[in-house]
C-alpha cells in the first residue's frame, strides 16, 4: 500500500478521522470538518447520549466504559471543538460535585483520588478550557 491510498482510505471515515488526517498528515486545518464532528458522525452520537443531569452513563465513573469520564476522554480524542457548551457544562459539574479532600476527582466512593483518572481528567479539562 502506498501513502496516498492510505490517506484516501482514511478520508472516507468519520469526520473526526478526516479532521485528524487533514491536520496531522496533510498539515491543513479544516474548521469546517471540526465543526461537523459535533453535528454528524461519532461526535454527534456521543453528544446525543448525554443525560439531562449532564452525565453519560449513571455518574462520573459508572458504568466504567460508558461513563462521563471515558466519554469526555473519547470526545477529546475525536477532536471535537473545545468550545462545545454541553461538554464544558459537564466538566464544570464534575468539578463541583466530584472533588475529593486531596483535590483530585472522586471515583466511586474512594477516600483518595486516583492519579490515572486525575491525569486523564486534566487532559480533557484543559483541552476544553475548563
Amino acid at each position: 500500500m502506498n501513502y496516498e491510498f492510505i490517506v484516501q482510505w482514511l478520508l472516507e471515515g468519520d469526520f473526526s478521522i478526516q479532521y485528524q488526517v487533514y491536520r496531522d498528515l496533510l498539515s491543513e486545518r479544516s474548521n469546517d470538518l471540526r465543526d461537523r464532528i459535533a453535528q454528524e458522525g461519532w461526535g454527534a452520537k456521543f453528544l446525543s447520549k448525554r443525560n439531562p443531569n449532564g452525565h453519560w452513563g449513571r455518574e462520573f465513573y459508572q458504568p466504567k466504559w460508558t461513563s462521563t469520564h471515558y466519554t469526555l476522554l473519547d470526545l477529546r480524542n475525536l477532536c471535537i471543538s473545545p468550545d462545545n457548551p454541553l461538554i464544558k457544562e459537564s466538566i464544570t459539574r464534575v468539578l463541583k460535585t466530584c472533588k475529593t479532600a486531596d483535590g483530585g476527582i472522586l471515583i466511586l466512593k474512594a477516600k483518595k483520588s486516583d492519579v490515572c483518572v486525575n491525569g486523564m481528567f486534566l487532559n480533557y479539562a484543559s483541552y476544553f478550557g475548563t
